[in-house]
């Protein structure tokens, strides 16, 4: 079986998710504080499993999604083959200011 390669920035945003999910189960209000995210935004990266969030990264490929994108939780909604392509035409502008 052959494995997939990724880049640094699938990486990036691999270990981002992941670290950001594991926060927000151990104390919402801090890991929305640090990551800059919303209520809506943690509840749905929460709700993530780890095969979604592996999915999601390779679909987005060499997209960022960090520090967290206005369209972050659009793009976790949105269906996987649609997500880069949604990624590139919006600006990723950041969440907060």
């Amino acid at each position: 079986m052959e494995q997939a390669r990724l880049s640094d920035v699938q990486l990036i945003n691999l270990t981002l998710l992941l670290t950001i999910r594991d926060a927000i189960v151990q104390d919402r209000t801090a890991a929305c504080c640090r990551f800059g995210l919303d209520a809506a935004l943690a509840e749905r990266i929460a709700a993530l499993g780890v095969q979604q969030i592996m999915a999601l990264v390779a679909n987005l490929g060499d997209i960022t999604l960090f520090p967290a994108r206005r369209d972050l939780l659009a793009l976790l909604d949105a269906p996987l083959p649609l997500a880069r392509p949604l990624a590139a035409v919006q600006a990723p502008g950041r969440l907060c200011a």
